[in-house]
């Protein structure tokens, strides 16, 4: 792929430039920054297809009606552990705040919370989410469901998403955390690639005839491949039942998908546990710091360190300068976009 190009800009107007994006469809001011939040998170970490890249596609998810800008977000049933959300069609990233910090009061009560999402849409990374538990002494769980990409092992038809999903449990410094689709590469780095211009690596994805191919166009109408061959297909079959059918949300062929016209059935599922409820929280941070411990000092290949998951996009946002956001050239003309239209009002 070709080196990429990178622009500074404020986070303030990135926010802002956003907002008034999403206001301009209906969106409500606090889901607005809510939603903008979500993305700027995802560029500061280096995420860069989960983050302003993916508004256009937002506005215009929400002038076509396909994404409602002012949903109810209502019980659908309810006891002190479980929740199942209606979405009723939001932005996923204000289902998804909702959601888990539901799944947070209830762990902090009883010890586990259990939120699930129907009729929501693309959230960003599951990270956003898993973190906001281990934020709060918690562990984070969450599961998302998405169009088919995936097939069944033995298959050329794509019948599964790549369905993310993360673990997030906190250290006394920042907490690891686990975040993945079930896909050898993320759907939206092949929509950058596309975007682009620039050919994808062979053994990523195979076009409609089941034939490998470096076209990312013909990748998104084929099939990725899984992570781990038939382990990352059964994973993934996996999430697609914790997310997609326990949830009442959409799934497999039954998805629309995030390019396609129509409205979306997304589901999500969200667990946060409570380690108070396992030991002393003392005693686990003792533990955990233990285990980080071993595993920086373990003997390395090359000398250069080993990493815990997560940290390489924690050190990215670190190393962002105070009030920037960097960006590349895709996304940064994204933002200039919405700067010229809307800096002036």
């Amino acid at each position: 792929m070709e080196t990429q190009i990178y622009d500074r800009v404020l986070q303030t107007h990135y926010i802002d430039m956003g907002k008034k994006a999403l206001m301009e469809t209906g969106v409500s001011h606090e889901h607005a920054e809510i939603q903008m939040q979500s993305l700027l998170e995802s560029d500061l970490r280096g995420v860069f297809s989960h983050g302003i890249f993916r508004l256009p596609r937002y506005l215009e998810q929400l002038k076509n009606k396909y994404i409602n800008p002012s949903p109810n977000i209502r019980n659908f049933k309810r006891n002190e552990i479980i929740e199942v959300l209606d979405g009723d069609h939001g932005l996923g990233a204000i289902v998804g705040t909702v959601a888990m910090r539901k799944a947070i009061e209830k762990s902090k009560k009883v010890g586990v919370g259990v939120v699930a999402c129907r009729k929501s849409n693309h959230f960003g990374t599951a990270a956003y989410y898993a973190e906001m538990a281990s934020s709060e002494n918690q562990i984070g769980i969450v599961l998302t469901n998405s169009s088919p990409i995936i097939a069944p092992t033995g298959s050329i038809r794509p019948l599964i998403g790549n369905n993310p999903w993360s673990i997030s449990v906190p250290t006394k410094g920042k907490p690891i955390t686990l975040d993945l689709a079930n896909t050898i590469v993320a759907k939206g780095k092949l929509r950058i690639a596309m975007q682009n211009g620039e050919s994808i690596p062979l053994g990523w994805a195979l076009d409609q005839n089941g034939k490998p191919t470096t076209d990312p166009k013909e990748a998104l109408k084929g099939v990725v491949l899984p992570i781990g061959e038939y382990k990352g297909y059964g994973i993934a079959l996996m999430v697609e039942i914790l997310a997609g059918i326990i949830t009442g949300a959409d799934f497999s062929v039954n998805m629309v998908d995030h390019d396609a016209e129509g409205k979306r059935n997304v589901g999500h599922l969200f667990i946060s546990l409570n380690l108070e409820h396992f030991m002393e929280i003392t005693e686990y941070y003792s533990r955990i710091e233990e285990l980080i411990d071993l595993i920086k000092t373990s003997p390395t290949l090359k000398n250069d360190g080993v990493f815990l998951p997560g940290e390489k996009e924690w050190n990215n946002k670190s190393s962002q300068l105070d009030e920037y956001v960097t960006l590349p050239e895709k996304s940064f003309q994204v933002f200039n976009q919405l700067f010229h239209h809307y800096a002036e009002r």
